[in-house]
């Protein structure tokens, strides 16, 4: 099951059209983003964004002073599978320190994405 298809179960909203339910998971991606950067200083969303944009050398060194041995992660050894025959697909170090970098940044994510759905679920009616 995509994670798509959990979000739309879990937000149930299978019964609306294809593109009501493409809109209510844009809004919910759009909702979860605006609330994880808005308690972050200029210099930690300069640093967000440079992870967001594939800033290879800020990744590099964000990596290299907060996570030495990620490589050697359970994490990072899933992520990596499969991306040496998949070169076009966001390098799994990109993935890997952005996911890094929000657990780090924001340790009270679980909860606001949690609050978020539960905002876009009670506001379903919205979208039809």
């Amino acid at each position: 099951m995509s994670e798509d298809d959990q979000l739309i179960a879990e937000l149930e909203i299978q019964h609306l059209a294809p593109e009501q339910q493409q809109r209510v998971l844009e809004n919910l991606r759009l909702q979860i983003g605006e609330a994880l950067v808005k308690d972050f200083d200029d210099a930690q969303l300069a640093e967000y964004q440079a992870i967001i944009d594939d800033d290879t050398e800020t990744i590099n060194k964000w990596l290299a002073d907060n996570a030495p041995d990620y490589k050697a992660s359970i994490a990072y050894q899933q992520l990596s599978e499969g991306y040496d025959g998949q070169p076009e697909s966001v390098s799994p170090d990109k993935v890997y320190a952005y996911m890094a970098w929000v657990e780090k940044n924001s340790p009270g994510l679980a909860e606001t994405v949690a609050q978020v759905k539960a905002e876009v679920k009670d506001n379903i009616d919205s979208y039809k």
